[in-house]
């Protein structure tokens, strides 16, 4: 049989190089790299004389999984798979042996060959972790989400507290639009810095600004020489027009990391979103002499070039930008506002149409594509295209609204005052009606008022906007169970569960439902599941304790 060991150091090996890449944006060529560097540096596949005479003398699914693994940690994917292979014609039940062929695969930059050999893992391995996880990650990476996410969900059964598990399904969440479903992921567990920025992404796109800031904050505190966390705080405070705030963050940055390219990126790009250009130009010619390949170098002086009307050395630069990194919505954008200027319009159309389908959002860049298809004489398409504008100026408004209101019920919580905050909350939600937390914080309002009844009506309403949003169902557990209704408690409940297995606080709550049915044994089971979450939840604690006097009772 395959040694756990063996498998688990690769395992873990692989997941190190893939939490490394993540934090870049050449994740696929980083890939590449090793696994050419592997091809070439291998020759043919032969190992150590040791291993070599070991799987001649006696060939067997253990030394070829041994010789397997030898290849593997060296980046040598496509000798670690053959071997792997070899292997399976001794074993070809061995669920690890699947699961270590489909993680080469993955490793080796062949995420779509990779999921037919994790399926077949888990098909013969359900229960294991580690299949789940990778084939989680190669969905993801090819773009299937639905499926990608109920690997993640299959392996949060298994693991409730998985950081990789939790970081990948909120990223499905949030790239579904799902944003409340992913806060209540993400603010119902520990979190490492993958999914502190996944919570503010996903706060920050629900419109929940000042919360995305109080998640950010301490943790850059906490870590003042993460670049990444630096880059999320001076984009939140970027959008909330808090110039300066950004602006210092990012010199901050620059001086806790004086060699980074990433750090000095950051602070020139603030430079160039306060218009400070006179003081950006030297430290981009700087920073592109220094790096004169980095995409953050070639991208920030074109944009800088194109300011100053250098339009022809600005898409010089751009393009090898664009080369680097061809999904950079921005740099897409700019280079088409660059093509304008030059009168390249079918190329100036290709790269705003390539920006919008990357996700530039702004209205702006469908007023601008609108002139470009008119110089090009699609007057039918410019119309189509401002019609667009005109709905997005309307929809932006109303969500600008609904903040504006939101806010100010804030201010009457804190002053006391609930009724005006529920007016204020319900004047928010009929200007966005699309938004699910909204009508949550009017049924929390609410329920602070004592309205039952109203607040079962707004959360039955979050729930038909986002049927997942965990912390809605939650909410209507606790109003069932306040009822008596436990059935309907204990569903509520199990549903909050499955959008959001780490929520510890549901789980304390489904065993206190369980325990009042009288189903002590499931009881026992998910104050178990919160306890290994939190061992420190008191409530959980003190059910146990009950639980086992209950029990213990004749």
């Amino acid at each position: 049989m395959l040694s756990q060991s063996l498998g688990e150091r690769f395992f873990l090996e692989i997941v190190a190089l893939m939490a490394a890449l993540r934090t870049t944006v050449k994740v696929g060529m980083a890939l590449g790299v090793y696994l050419v560097a592997g091809l070439c540096a291998r020759g043919a596949c032969l190992g150590p004389a040791a291993l070599e005479a070991k799987v001649r003398s006696r060939p067997g699914a253990e030394n070829y999984a041994q010789l397997g693994m030898w290849f593997g940690n060296r980046h040598e994917y496509a000798c670690a798979i053959e071997s792997f292979r070899s292997a399976l014609k001794f074993d070809p039940s061995s669920p690890r042996l699947y699961y270590l062929v489909g993680l080469s695969l993955y490793a080796s930059g062949n995420p779509e060959q990779a999921v037919s050999p994790l399926e077949k893992a888990i098909d013969l391995a359900p229960d294991n972790l580690d299949s789940h996880l990778i084939l989680g990650s190669a969905l993801t990476q090819l773009q299937h989400l639905a499926e990608a996410a109920a690997q993640w969900e299959a392996a949060l059964k298994i693991d409730p507290s998985s950081k990789i598990a939790l970081d990948g399904l909120s990223k499905c969440l949030i790239a579904a639009g799902q944003y409340n479903s992913a806060i209540a992921l993400l603010t119902s567990t520990p979190r490492d810095e993958n999914m502190t920025l996944d919570l503010a992404e996903a706060y920050g796109k629900n419109e929940q600004l000042d919360q995305a800031v109080n998640v950010l904050k301490p943790a850059l505190q906490s870590d003042p020489s993460s670049v990444r966390l630096a880059n999320a705080l001076v984009t939140v405070y970027v959008e909330q027009r808090r110039i300066q705030d950004a602006v210092q963050i990012a010199k901050n940055c620059a001086a806790v990391r004086p060699n980074d390219v990433a750090a000095k990126g950051l602070y020139l790009h603030i430079l160039i979103v306060d218009g400070q250009f006179d003081q950006a130009r030297p430290l981009a010619k700087k920073l592109l002499a220094a790096a004169p390949n980095d995409f953050d170098a070639l991208y920030l002086n074109g944009i800088l070039e194109r300011e100053a009307g250098d339009y022809v050395i600005a898409r010089r630069h751009l393009d090898r930008a664009i080369a680097i990194n061809p999904t950079h919505a921005n740099a897409r954008y700019n280079l088409g506002m660059d093509l304008v200027q030059l009168k390249d319009y079918p190329e100036a159309k290709r790269q705003l149409e390539t920006a919008i389908q990357l996700g530039v959002a702004q209205p702006s860049i469908r007023f601008e594509l609108a002139k470009v298809l008119r110089n090009m004489g699609d007057t039918q398409g410019a119309q189509q295209q401002l019609q667009i504008y005109q709905q997005q100026v309307r929809d932006r408004a109303n969500r600008t609204l609904a903040a504006s209101k939101a806010a100010q019920g804030d201010q009457e919580i804190a002053k006391g005052d609930l009724k005006r905050a529920a007016d204020l909350y319900r004047e928010a939600a009929a200007a966005l009606t699309t938004d699910a937390y909204l009508q949550y914080k009017l049924a929390l309002i609410l329920d602070s008022m004592g309205d039952i009844e109203g607040e079962n009506t707004a959360l039955q309403q979050a729930i038909r906007i986002d049927p997942d949003f965990a912390l809605a169902q939650y909410q209507l557990g606790y109003l069932a169970s306040r009822s008596g209704d436990l059935s309907s408690a204990e569903k509520d409940f199990r549903t909050a569960l499955r959008a959001a297995p780490g929520y510890t606080k549901a789980w304390v709550s489904l065993a206190a439902a369980l325990a009042m049915d009288s189903q002590f044994a499931e009881a026992q089971k998910a104050v178990a599941v919160a306890l290994r979450l939190d061992p420190g939840d008191e409530q959980a604690q003190q059910l146990r304790r009950d639980l086992m006097a209950a029990q213990a009772r004749p």
